[in-house]
């Protein structure tokens, strides 16, 4: 008859358990962190500056396109009213999608093309220039896309290609604009090799 008793206090062990907060950490999703946080390694020259690179392209002016003439009468065409604030805008002119406060205002930054970075930013979780092969799949691992070399190109091609697309809201009226802003594959595989990480 002691049987019930035990049977009962394994239930109530059972129950415990399942009702219990996991002791196992919860993961972590890498979220955006702006441009300054990556601008503290790549400005420096010894590894090629990416972050004057990025400077001078029309990337780090997409959110303050927005808010400039050309961008508003852009926006009046396509029916929306403010363009800094809208997110058919803005999910191609931030880093974020407009969706995080924090890299609203500057542009498309280094996180849009490389993911996430709050988890690889530090140099230990992505540089290495012994291992570099190592370090970029601790990075991926971190939520940085898997853009690079020859097997990246396809990922590439999809990222560049949800802005640079026949459907955005900007896209240009002029036949000859549109044959100029057109982004080949050729292009996009190229693109990695003009925005240089030099080795030492």
């Amino acid at each position: 008859m002691q049987k019930k008793p035990a049977i009962a206090a394994s239930a109530v062990a059972i129950l415990a358990l399942l009702i219990a907060e996991p002791t196992e950490p919860r993961r972590n999703f890498p979220s955006f962190i702006g441009v300054a946080a990556c601008k503290k390694c790549h400005e420096a020259d010894s590894i090629g500056n990416q972050h004057k690179i990025w400077l001078g392209s029309p990337h780090a002016r997409a959110h303050q396109s927005l808010t400039q003439e050309k961008g508003l009468e852009i926006a009046r065409k396509a029916g929306v009213e403010d363009p800094s604030r809208s997110l058919a805008c803005l999910k191609c002119h931030t880093t974020g999608g407009g969706k995080t406060e924090g890299t609203m205002t500057e542009g498309v930054g280094c996180e849009a093309c490389h993911g996430p970075g709050s988890l690889y930013h530090e140099f230990s979780n992505h540089a290495s220039f012994e291992a570099r092969e190592n370090m970029y799949r601790k990075a991926v691992s971190l939520g940085m896309y898997p853009i690079l070399g020859y097997d990246g190109i396809k990922a590439r091609e999809r990222l560049c290609r949800y802005c640079h697309t026949e459907g955005r809201p900007c896209y240009p009226e002029s036949a000859e604009e549109r044959k100029r802003q057109k982004l080949p594959l050729g292009l996009i595989a190229d693109f990695v090799f003009k925005h240089p990480i030099r080795r030492r």
